[in-house]
């Protein structure tokens, strides 16, 4: 039986496209009356869609602003890599986890299609194919209740790449470039090497570092210390 989106699906997925190829920009409010026009649906509907949005911290609820496109803060992308981190680790590390040709052609496949979009501009389906690649690696440890849990957390993966790109400054050339990488240790086949990988992948020590100048550039911004940035960049701290 062929299955058919329903209306909120229809919307959120559009939405969500919009967001993540940053055709809607963090922080640019979203009026439901003006996108329920657009899509040609119900008030209810536009929310529905608005309410799974939420759900994967693309968009939040402000108190007397409404609806905007929300980007993930350092703690949240922090957290969300190392949940990813433990998972994807013990579930493609231990001695039960099948890691055989098969696995590297799939991955390898996912590879192209990752290429292509970073190759079209396009993050939505970069997100796409980073969420089945990674989920193959969780797949072969063969645990059901690891998998589940892998993927309860996979609305997220947009909201968390997009904060990521922006907080580092990185293109999407570099996210197929690391992710080669950990296919490559995944082909060496020594779990080792492969735990290494996973853990430099979801917790680089310079993601991190970018992370803490771009929370401390914002607050410098807000507080009008616009001095101490150039202090900081003179003597290395920046």
């Amino acid at each position: 039986m062929i299955s058919h989106p329903s209306l909120p699906e229809v919307v959120r997925n559009t939405l969500r496209r919009r967001i993540l190829n940053n055709e809607l920009a963090a922080g640019e409010r979203l009026i439901e009356a003006s996108l329920a026009a657009e899509f040609g649906v119900s008030r209810t509907t536009l929310r529905a869609a608005l309410m799974e949005l939420k759900n994967d911290r693309l968009v939040e609820f402000l108190p007397r602003r409404g609806c905007s496109v929300a980007r993930m803060s350092r703690a949240e992308v922090e957290d969300a890599c190392f949940a990813r981190y433990l998972l994807e680790s013990g579930a493609a590390c231990e001695d039960r986890a099948v890691i055989d040709d098969d696995l590297v052609a799939s991955l390898d496949k996912e590879m192209e299609v990752m290429s292509d979009a970073a190759a079209a501009g396009d993050l939505a389906a970069i997100v796409e194919s980073d969420t089945r690649l990674h989920g193959l690696l969780v797949e072969a440890g063969g645990r059901a209740r690891l998998s589940e849990l892998w993927h309860s957390l996979d609305g997220q993966m947009g909201a968390l790449m997009r904060s990521s790109l922006e907080f580092q400054g990185s293109d999407l050339s570099e996210v197929v470039d690391r992710h080669k990488t950990l296919i490559d240790a995944v082909r060496g086949r020594d779990r080792a090497v492969l735990a290494g990988a996973i853990k430099e992948h979801y917790l680089s020590p310079r993601s991190f570092h970018d992370h803490d100048r771009e929370d401390r550039d914002g607050r410098d911004a807000s507080d009008g210390q616009g001095a101490r940035d150039g202090r900081d960049a003179s003597d290395g701290r920046g």
